[in-house]
């Protein structure tokens, strides 16, 4: 599927025809999707092994069961919401293969070709390589001939998930075929903003890139902060400055184009020279900053590159 942006002013005006969709895990991630869908016209179940979720939601006017039960049956599309922990900092796939094993055993039964739509945060490769063939071993059916595949990463924030699927400032569609990719694009057409189509795979990657650039981004500045408190530095105004003089800021394609590691007259020195300044003068150490000036020698060295 060709990576690109589908823009949504046009699509507002073309009408949609409602699908039937399921969501499997139900939890705050599951139930802002579905809720979200509902409003949108859409034919929405909830499924769960908590029976108590279950309950709840049956309570609050929302249609919930489990895999089973004939709510789930028939479906056009189904989108799996599914935590991924990690064990020994390892993820841990029980859950989502025992949800997948038996979404397959209710596919048997399904003539719709449905979409099974993977939401939980997995490695590049895993949808293809592991659950896939779980989908096909408890369905009986072939992927691109009893059902297909997506991708679609969310990016919802605990406290205000419901009010960000309803206002996405983008929606990322994996797919590897276009009619799958042509459904999806039509669930998401009327929330409004950007639709990014690219495969499977790449999509997998860029949850990934996306939380842990977060992450980076947090410990940058933590460590920065130590550093300025130490010597008496109002870091707050030092931060926000930054935000609006550096250029990583507000290009937004400094840094990601494939250029290489970075070099000049500026950054190699003040890397160095800052990190061993608040080494012998602040007292700190900076692990991350450390780390930036190994990566960056390290993409000097071709040997490296071969691992």
């Amino acid at each position: 599927m060709e990576n690109n942006t589908s823009g949504s002013q046009e699509a507002k005006k073309i009408d949609f025809e409602p699908q039937k969709i399921t969501i499997i895990g139900s939890g705050f991630v599951g139930k802002a999707a579905g809720k979200g869908f509902l409003a949108k016209g859409h034919d929405v179940t909830f499924v769960d092994i908590n029976e108590m979720l279950i309950e709840s939601l049956n309570k609050g006017g929302l249609t919930a069961c489990n895999i089973g039960a004939e709510c789930a049956h028939d479906r056009d599309v189904y989108m799996v919401s599914v935590l991924t922990p990690t064990i020994n900092d390892r993820l841990d796939f029980r859950f989502i293969d025992s949800a997948l094993s038996s979404l397959g055993q209710a596919l048997k039964a399904n003539m719709n070709r449905p979409i099974i739509v993977i939401r939980s945060t997995v490695p590049p490769g895993t949808t293809e390589s592991r659950f896939v063939p779980v989908l096909e071993k408890y369905s009986g059916k072939k992927v691109g001939e009893g059902f297909t595949v997506a991708m679609n990463p969310e990016f919802l924030r605990e406290v205000k998930a419901e009010e960000d699927f309803m206002h996405p400032w983008v929606v990322v569609v994996g797919s590897n075929d276009f009619k799958t990719a042509e459904v999806m694009e039509e669930l998401y057409r009327p929330f409004g903003a950007p639709i990014v189509h690219m495969t499977i795979k790449e999509a997998e990657m860029m949850k990934y890139v996306h939380n842990i650039y977060n992450a980076a981004k947090i410990s940058f500045f933590n460590e920065m902060r130590l550093v300025a408190e130490s010597v008496g530095v109002d870091a707050d105004r030092v931060f926000k400055t930054v935000m609006e003089s550096a250029e990583a800021a507000w290009n937004k394609d400094y840094g990601i184009r494939n250029f290489g590691p970075f070099d000049g007259s500026c950054l190699p020195k003040d890397t160095l020279a800052f990190m061993n300044w608040a080494n012998d003068a602040a007292k700190k150490k900076m692990p991350l900053l450390h780390a930036v000036i190994r990566v960056n020698e390290n993409l000097k060295d071709k040997m490296y590159l071969e691992y």
